[in-house]
């Protein structure tokens, strides 16, 4: 037997396939025009003009979720797991840049940068689904509060703010406040604008708005914590949603 051949070793040349199936905003692009997703334990970053692939492999288990910073090269990604981790990371160079070890428990469904940057909100798979925000630069763990008793869908920070967030999931919308170590929380009014729906997805008007894409294909519009219009424009799930450039949702 050749035991030179015990010395070699494998390397990961291309990955196959995009994780679609139960995972929103699962697709981003960063400043040089690469895409970053994910499949299975993988975060993939995709040159589609040289049609190469580079690989962060600093995950355990598979990976949940994934958001972009606000300067658009570093990512931070969240897996599944007894004991997730997030993983904050360069998609120029595909190096770990932090660890927020132990996030959560079962799972990190959603992770979003604060508009500055310095804060990352994530949700976790537990029963509560609890909510937190992260100094992550420095690993700390500034707030943590009960998410809601249903599935949390999306999570994100208000533009303006670095202490303002909005949560949505199966029936509800909720919209946090952060100040000092205290994260506390408010549910949306929906009146008689609206019915009460399962929402999916997240972005937000110049003026300050929150824009919720719905189970239905609905967008309800609100103004701080009230739902101040609906409109019926799609057939199906609003699964994701982004601000343009007169900042509507689309």
């Amino acid at each position: 037997m050749d035991k030179s051949a015990l010395d070699g070793h494998l390397q990961l040349e291309w990955v196959y396939g995009y994780r679609g199936h139960q995972t929103h905003n699962n697709l981003v692009y960063n400043k040089d025009w690469k895409m970053v997703y994910f499949v299975a334990g993988v975060c993939i970053v995709y040159d589609p003009v040289n049609h190469k692939q580079s690989f962060f492999t600093g995950h355990s288990d598979d990976v949940l979720c994934l958001a972009l910073h606000p300067e658009e090269m570093l990512v931070a990604s969240g897996e599944i797991g007894k004991e997730p981790a997030i993983c904050v990371w360069d998609s120029g160079s595909c190096e770990v840049v932090s660890i927020l070890p132990n996030a959560h428990q079962r799972g990190v469904s959603c992770v979003a940068f604060s508009s500055d940057g310095t804060l990352l909100g994530s949700v976790g798979l537990d029963d509560q689904n609890t909510i937190s925000v992260w100094e992550w630069r420095r690993g700390r763990l500034l707030s943590s509060a009960r998410g809601h008793s249903d599935r949390v869908m999306d999570l994100r920070f208000a533009p303006s703010s670095s202490t303002a967030l909005v949560s949505c999931g199966v029936r509800h919308i909720k919209f946090w406040t952060l100040c000092g170590n205290t994260l506390s929380g408010k549910r949306g009014v929906m009146g008689d604008v609206g019915p009460l729906q399962t929402f999916l997805s997240l972005a937000f008007t110049q003026s300050g708005g929150t824009v919720a894409g719905t189970l239905n294909g609905s967008i309800y519009l609100f103004e701080g914590t009230s739902l101040k219009r609906v409109l019926p424009l799609h057939q199906g799930a609003l699964f994701a949603i982004s601000g343009g450039e007169d900042g509507g949702g689309g």
